[in-house]
């Protein structure tokens, strides 16, 4: 069945997006190319904004496996129109950074064939290769986290050298991790929990006012490690392993509406937060260090390496915090980010 003509929330016609998407082909293969046959139906994988599965058939009877993610503003989806914060939303940072700097490395991610972007009217999509795979967060063996960890180190690594070297085109769109973008989250979270937990309980409202009076100390720290580019969610939810016969395969991190430029430990803080025991912790961090050419990473020692971690997985506890006033994750990935943060605030000696 084609999903094009029988999916009502589809604001878009079949032969808008059929002409849209042999424009984007004809500047990937850099010829004309007829799309014969499209069908279209919602990803699974739809969490922020509506992305669809798009089944392709061109003439000379090429098949591809798309995605289209739709990225303008109406294509939010509810929850996340409720719940996001609207300083984060800029639809051109996935797509350039997909445009600019995915898609002339090696790195694995998904193959980037266009996008359309109209400022005027509004519409942002980007076409994506259609990864089969599974999320990490559903792989058990510690090895394939460990391969997560050394891809992001060789990714920080890559883009820090070239960047060092001859400059990297297209980074105005991207996040700055700077001492307003911490401090921003800090004050959001502090509103949100006058009125939440630790409004309800003395003490651990004078713990988290202790940590956000201190907290300016732990700016200083992340805003001094040295910078590349970072994913911004590097969550196990947002990492595909491409399936490779009957095992697992390449690493493949998705959804970069958050790519910035920040610590690189930022992303492993986040790969690594959970509930893990110290030692799936550490083999985890000796693997991204031993991976690792940044600067201060590789000569750190394992002990001083989990502590900076811990300031960044600190960070990532008081994001969460002041995501919104309502939120929370998925029943899968839920935690209590509050006491995470209070956690991290008395082993770092803050709270």
């Amino acid at each position: 069945m084609n999903a094009l003509a029988s999916d009502p929330e589809h604001q878009v016609g079949p032969d808008e997006l059929r002409g849209a998407l042999e424009e984007v082909l004809q500047r990937h293969f850099r010829r004309p190319r007829r799309v014969r046959q499209l069908q279209r139906r919602r990803s699974d994988y739809s969490s922020s904004y509506t992305i669809d599965d798009l089944d392709v058939l061109l003439d000379q009877d090429q098949s591809l496996q798309l995605v289209l993610k739709d990225l303008s503003p109406s294509s939010l989806l509810q929850m996340a129109r409720q719940v996001r914060p609207h300083f984060l939303y800029e639809p051109r940072r996935e797509i350039e950074t997909y445009e600019r700097i995915l898609a002339v490395e090696d790195w694995g991610t998904p193959v980037w064939f266009g996008a359309v972007v109209s400022g005027g009217s509004e519409r942002y999509w980007l076409f994506l290769e259609r990864v089969e795979g599974v999320p990490l967060w559903q792989i058990g063996p510690m090895e394939v986290w460990e391969d997560a960890a050394r891809w992001l180190a060789r990714m920080h690594t890559a883009f820090d050298a070239r960047q060092r070297s001859h400059g990297h085109p297209g980074l105005a769109h991207l996040l700055r991790y700077d001492e307003a973008f911490f401090q921003t989250w800090m004050t959001r979270a502090e509103g949100f929990l006058r009125s939440g937990p630790a409004s309800d309980s003395p003490v651990t409202g004078r713990r988290f006012a202790r940590l956000a009076e201190h907290y300016p100390t732990v700016i200083r720290r992340l805003t001094a490690l040295p910078a590349t580019l970072i994913h911004g969610e590097y969550y196990p939810s947002n990492i595909l392993v491409r399936s490779q016969g009957e095992g697992v395969g390449q690493i493949c991190p998705v959804d970069w509406e958050l790519a910035a430029i920040g610590s690189g430990l930022i992303d492993l803080a986040a790969l690594t937060s959970g509930d893990w025991n110290d030692r799936q912790r550490e083999r985890m961090v000796s693997a991204y260090r031993d991976e690792s050419g940044l600067a201060g990473v590789g000569g750190c020692s394992l002990a001083e390496l989990i502590e900076t971690i811990d300031h960044c997985r600190l960070h990532l506890a008081i994001q969460l915090l002041g995501w919104a006033s309502d939120w929370a994750p998925p029943e899968e990935h839920t935690h209590n980010w509050l006491a995470e943060a209070l956690r991290l605030a008395d082993r770092l000696g803050i709270g």
